[in-house]
């Protein structure tokens, strides 16, 4: 069965709110992000850590271990326990036949793999309590979607970012258009735009290059882009299944909303660039700030990791600024969404209720968690030790020496300017960090696969995608190749096994 009854639905919810419900009622005497520990509570956790000795993995961020090594003397100062850092890559990791460490930092993308091979113990209720880690300043979804397998949280985050629109403000102004609310409006921005004649003396010099949007169609980020598209198409209020049917893994990949979404997209990729093929998110954010486009799908890198990552002026210990000037006045939303959304149950498109909202996020597309080892001898000292890293007090310098993360406490707004690599005007900042912020937000959201085989999964969703934008193939016929791959996938790993944690991706026993 491709949808789940009504009653079914409503009585995993329940349980989902109840859950949050019980959480949040467990830590509302917790003190807020910007209080600190009594001297009591203090001299406690360090009488409680004295001679404690913890290892922590770091995987595939050289900037954010970097920035936990330069907090280690203040941790071990602290608290009298001992911490040693080491650093892998995410092959080294997932080739391992077994972990042995008290803690692991690592993409948010392998929770599931780490969670299902059982290598991560849940989140101690005494950590989530800890006043240190403050909780509830931390996004919604982020603790209660992308941190949690199954019913348990099994993760900290230390941010996730989402696709944003990023657009030239100034542009849109000089037509007279607000940014787009859903990808229709989307597509009338990129034909009104790809038009540089129309642009008047806002254009670029003839010997410069124009396109009117610039998305992630790169190895590994085409079939990304074409969920974010897809994920308000796609998310019905009162469906689970998604990618696949939740019941009987049957791939939903080629169904009407990913086949709308991927004609969508090579619609717009006709007005974009002749290496369009060639832009991550990274690009696409240098092509806006260039002056080389009028609309982004990207996110801001934080300010602190290219500045760690220049390194620092010469002869000054000062590290650089970091940022680029961009080309004219920049925006931020979040993505687009649509008024419409496929119904599995009935086989229809559904009107969005004017209560809810159009957009519905991707989520889990990047970013960096922590967890605890299943080994560790030392849980709940290790549970301490994410708090810390995570917290208030240093969350944001150890989250912000990645160029994988963004922003993802409500306290973290006041500083938006830090997570974003341009020099824009502080108004625009901020607009970057409520876009993520509300994304976070949102009631319904698209989790990106995380179950076992998910690389495979993406890379023949990435091929597909790259052929149609390259005219080598239609869009059903390409995804219909997709759901045939997945298929055998799904059979080689196991459709049981694959079935239940699906499941446990989408939140649910």
């Amino acid at each position: 069965m491709i949808s789940i009854p009504q009653s079914m639905f409503l009585k995993a919810r329940i349980r989902r709110v109840a859950w949050l419900l019980m959480l949040t009622a467990n830590i509302a005497g917790c003190t807020s992000g910007n209080e600190s520990e009594s001297p009591e509570e203090v001299s406690e956790t360090a009488a409680l850590l004295s001679g404690v000795e913890l290892k922590l993995v770091v995987v595939d961020d050289p900037g954010l271990a970097e920035a936990v090594r330069l907090l280690r003397g203040e941790w071990q100062g602290g608290t009298g326990a001992k911490l040693e850092i080491n650093e892998q890559t995410a092959a080294e990791l997932l080739d391992a036949k077994d972990f042995s460490a008290d803690v692991v930092i690592y993409p948010v993308e392998f929770l599931g793999e780490l969670a299902e091979r059982d290598w991560l113990a849940p989140i101690p209720k005494a950590t989530l309590e800890d006043p240190t880690l403050a909780w509830l300043d931390i996004f919604e979804s982020d603790k209660s979607r992308l941190a949690t397998w199954g019913t348990e949280a099994y993760a900290i985050p230390f941010g996730a970012p989402v696709l944003t629109c990023g657009y030239r403000a100034d542009l849109l102004k000089r037509f007279d258009r607000d940014p787009p609310e859903t990808w229709d409006e989307y597509q009338e921005l990129v034909e009104l735009l790809a038009d540089r004649e129309k642009l008047g003396d806002a254009a670029p010099p003839a010997d410069r290059p124009w396109f009117a949007a610039v998305e992630p169609l790169a190895e590994g980020w085409a079939g990304l882009t074409l969920l974010a598209r897809a994920a308000a198409y796609a998310k019905h209020p009162n469906h689970y299944s998604t990618l696949f049917d939740m019941e009987s893994m049957t791939p939903l990949i080629a169904g009407p909303p990913f086949v709308k979404a991927l004609d969508e997209l090579a619609a717009a990729a006709k007005y974009g660039a002749e290496s369009k093929l060639d832009f991550g998110p990274e690009q696409a954010r240098q092509a806006l700030a260039r002056g080389q486009c009028a609309m982004a799908l990207t996110w801001p890198a934080p300010a602190r990791s290219q500045q760690l990552a220049q390194g620092t002026a010469e002869g000054s210990n000062e590290p650089t600024s970091g940022k680029q000037a961009p080309h004219g006045e920049l925006g931020f939303i979040e993505l687009p969404g649509a008024r419409e959304v496929y119904n599995l149950g009935s086989k229809a498109w559904d009107k969005r209720r004017a209560q809810d909202s159009l957009r519905v996020p991707l989520l889990g597309v990047s970013g960096r968690f922590g967890s605890i080892a299943k080994k560790s001898t030392n849980v709940d000292a290790a549970g301490q030790l994410l708090a810390w890293l995570s917290g208030p007090q240093w969350g944001q310098r150890v989250a912000s020496a990645s160029k994988a993360t963004s922003l993802y406490r409500t306290s973290q707004l006041a500083a938006a300017a830090e997570w974003v690599d341009l020099e824009i005007e502080e108004s625009a900042a901020l607009q970057y960090a409520e876009a993520i912020q509300k994304s976070m937000s949102q009631e319904e959201s698209l989790t990106v696969l995380r179950i076992p085989g998910r690389q495979r999964y993406l890379a023949a969703l990435d091929r597909a995608v790259r052929k149609v934008i390259a005219g080598e193939s239609q869009s059903q016929a390409a995804l219909d190749e997709v759901a045939e791959t997945w298929r055998q996938i799904t059979d080689e790993l196991g459709l049981e096994s694959q079935r239940k944690a699906y499941r446990r991706d989408l939140g649910l026993r």
